[in-house]
């Protein structure tokens, strides 16, 4: 097992717990739809949660591959983004031992929306490796995470139904852009090499 193997083990753990936390919320859900009537944001949401877990161990390996070794603030940085990832997840959606008679956008409304403000520290948190880890191309990185911690700050506050549609179908294509173009993709390399 190599170093930076043992070192992602902590990491791993605490995102894995996350996506867990996220796919059984799902599940819950899905199957108690009796209690919520179902809408597509939260589920949306819990979706980009899960792809920023999956995309978060990715971008692990390039960190990995930007360093000589490891520290202990470069450790503590990712460390504290697996656990404001894992907040994400954890919030996103009612928890299985949450019954009510509801509607699923209202409980997201009333405390699953906190989970936007978790995805954009995040974001945020990997503005601050971005720069940390300076390289010409992270400029891109800088300004699609950026754009995306606003977007959700301001979905975060919004209240008008048709207004909250609009930001939210912009954030799922400003996730997909940002999948196609700075995020880490599944071959481990940056979009933009």
């Amino acid at each position: 097992m190599s170093g930076f193997e043992i070192i992602t083990i902590t990491f791993s753990f605490i995102v894995g717990l996350g996506m867990a936390q996220v796919l059984r919320s799902i599940a819950f859900v899905v199957r108690e739809g009796g209690p919520y009537r179902l809408h597509w944001i939260p589920f949306a949401v819990a979706g980009v949660v899960v792809f920023f877990q999956v995309q978060f161990w990715f971008g692990l390996t390039v960190v990995n591959s930007l360093i000589e070794y490891w520290t202990w603030p470069v450790y503590g940085l990712m460390l504290l983004l697996a656990m404001v990832i894992f907040l994400a997840g954890a919030t996103v959606l009612p928890p299985p031992s949450h019954v009510g008679e509801r509607d699923l956008i209202e409980d997201f409304s009333d405390r699953g929306r906190i989970s936007l403000l978790f995805i954009a520290i995040y974001l945020l948190g990997w503005i601050i490796v971005g720069i940390v880890f300076w390289r010409p191309e992270f400029w891109q990185l800088i300004a699609v995470n950026g754009l995306w911690s606003a977007i959700a700050l301001v979905a975060y506050r919004v209240k008008n139904e048709g207004q909250r549609n609009v930001i939210h179908v912009t954030l799922i294509v400003l996730t997909v852009l940002g999948a196609q173009t700075v995020w880490t993709t599944p071959n481990l390399q940056m979009p933009m090499q």
